[in-house]
């Protein structure tokens, strides 16, 4: 992986989530309703998929998972994504 290719593949990503933001209208009604409740949905894929690897999981992917669950009722991204870091890094200092 080279920086200009890094740099390329940021600036992609950034581009189609904030265009979108910026361009589109807001979405109302039902448009609203579905896109409310992506993320758990998401969230759940990843998580299955996470755990249905080629051998079982790892305890600090474990620890993760249960504690971004368990920020999850917040509905904050960013709760979710530090309790799931601060789950992974415990357990990775706990199991060694």
């Amino acid at each position: 992986m080279t920086w200009p290719l890094l740099g390329g593949l940021a600036l992609v990503t950034i581009a189609s989530r904030v265009l979108p933001m910026t361009l589109l209208p807001t979405p109302t009604g039902r448009a609203a309703e579905v896109l409310a409740a992506l993320p758990a949905p998401l969230f759940a894929s990843l998580f299955a998929l996470s755990l249905v690897g080629d051998g079982p999981p790892d305890v600090p992917l474990l620890a993760a998972s249960v504690a971004a669950l368990a920020g999850a009722r917040s509905r904050s991204l960013l709760l979710v994504l530090l309790c799931g870091l601060a789950g992974y890094g415990a357990a990775g200092v706990l199991v060694g």
